[in-house]
């Protein structure tokens, strides 16, 4: 059972009954659901889906909402090719009929740009320098050969054009999720920490504090107050994409590494994102760098790896999967055998940090495997912080709280499907128990860690058995 797990994307390659039980068959630890795209009749199709399947299989993956974020788009004109050292205008206004000119109807974007700035349209597809600029024109020359088309998004490279970080839009689609129970939202360019409390305000105004807040790092603002916004997150996505078009390229891994590191060091789950298996849009087996770049995200100990178009748009969906699937089980059987660095986390902040430490560590000197019983996921979430090298079974009454830690690295979640509110933690984990061994997931001679904490008190209990 391999520890890293994979997020997949839906959308019209994949939102099919077939193909998504096909993905849950695979492993799959979550579905990723893009606001930017469809809207909530399609939305609820993929989730009607994903709900027959869950039921038939018994797994319950994270559902994940990914907001739109505050964009700028250009507004509406004319389409037109353009060659590299062409010159363009941007203008202020919603439309434009005239030849090579891009409207935009903002004025903080004629109010940041300076002479020298690079302007990227279309997520980077098109990249323009600044040649002269004032409060309401700006005269800029292509960079690169290509089609200009309207509606894109525009942006400054390394500039931060200070839009708030909910829309509207993006308020109508976390009263969505919310009314669906989604398991994660993901917040598009993070900034601050304050970004986070935001979203979280609304959602507690909503009686939905249960949701998750993935932070997508993606902007030089979020880097450089990367601790602080890791902390106020529960989970975090390298979205790659966008933040290529804050750095060059070549600086990259260098901030991959950074955003993984400090993730694990404080305990949050690092999923990396953006053209993992690119190739497979269009083919039906991944380049040779792309196997490369995923073995070694595995073994820099990511928690989770998220496919977006490869699935939401491709034409091998479930291909996709399978490959990643069978490098990540490459990746971990070298890293068990020596090869490639554990990375874990170094943040002992209070004594359940110690005691997950303590048992990750029990558990690895004794080759067990490791049962732990939760009603909230608190303390599963602190022991998958020091990347258990042995396998770790998560026993839960709550469906939420299985899928919430579908994503996490070297977890296991279970449904206990005879368990409820009111059970016992002793009880609970002897329902795990009896659940996995008719199962089969333990069996004769397997050495046992049964583990659980009090969330009221300071008790942890540990008991070592042996499967007979």
């Amino acid at each position: 059972m391999a520890k890293t797990k994979i997020i997949v994307t839906i959308g019209p390659a994949s939102g099919d009954k077939n193909i998504i039980k096909a993905f849950l068959r695979e492993g799959i630890a979550g579905f990723r659901i893009n606001f930017s795209h469809g809207s909530p009749s399609i939305w609820d199709k993929y989730l009607e889906y994903i709900e027959y399947a869950e039921k038939e299989l018994d797994v319950y993956p994270a559902i994940i909402g990914d907001l739109t974020g505050p964009q700028l788009r250009i507004g509406e004109f004319k389409a037109f090719g353009v060659k590299k050292g062409d010159r363009v205008k941007l203008v202020y206004a919603k439309e434009s009929d005239e030849e090579k000119t891009i409207p935009v109807f903002n004025r903080k974007i004629f109010d940041l740009l300076d002479p020298g700035d690079i302007v990227l349209l279309d997520d980077g597809k098109i990249r323009l320098h600044v040649e002269e600029a004032n409060i309401d024109y700006a005269s800029l020359v292509v960079l690169n050969d290509g089609f200009i088309t309207p509606r894109k998004t525009i942006l400054i490279a390394g500039k931060d054009l200070g839009l708030p970080v909910l829309t509207r839009y993006d308020v109508e689609c976390v009263r969505y999720a919310v009314s669906r129970n989604f398991t994660y939202l993901a917040l598009s360019y993070v900034r601050y920490p304050r970004d986070i409390y935001t979203l979280r305000e609304l959602l507690a105004k909503l009686r939905a504090s249960h949701i998750g807040i993935i932070a997508k790092i993606e902007t030089r603002s979020a880097i450089k107050n990367l601790s602080q916004v890791v902390r106020e997150a529960d989970a975090v996505i390298i979205a790659r994409g966008d933040l290529g078009m804050h750095y060059s390229l070549e600086e990259i891994p260098r901030l991959q590494k950074l955003i993984i590191t400090k993730s694990i060091e404080i305990g949050k789950p690092v999923i990396v994102a953006t053209q993992l298996l690119e190739s497979l849009v269009n083919n039906p087996q991944p380049t040779r760098s792309e196997v490369v770049d995923v073995i070694n995200a595995v073994n820099d100990s990511v928690d989770a790896l998220l496919l977006t178009s490869e699935t939401a748009m491709g034409r091998y969906p479930i291909e996709a999967v399978k490959w990643l699937k069978r490098i990540i089980r490459v990746a971990e059987q070298w890293s068990s055998e020596g090869y490639g660095k554990r990375t874990t986390g170094s943040e002992e902040l209070d004594i359940r940090d110690k005691y997950a430490k303590g048992l990750v560590s029990l558990a690895e000197n004794i080759s067990s495997k490791v049962l732990i019983y939760t009603k909230t996921g608190t303390m599963p979430s602190k022991i998958a912080k020091y990347r258990p090298e042995v396998p770790v079974y998560v026993g839960s009454s709550s469906k939420h709280i299985v899928r919430k830690l579908s994503i996490y690295r070297g977890l296991n979640p279970v449904h206990v499907a005879e368990a409820d509110e009111s059970t016992d933690y002793e009880e609970g984990l002897n329902k795990l128990y009896k659940q996995l061994l008719d199962k089969n997931e333990i069996t004769y001679g397997d050495v046992i860690v049964l583990t659980y904490g009090r969330r009221e008190t300071t008790l942890h209990v540990i008991k070592i058995i042996q499967v007979l």
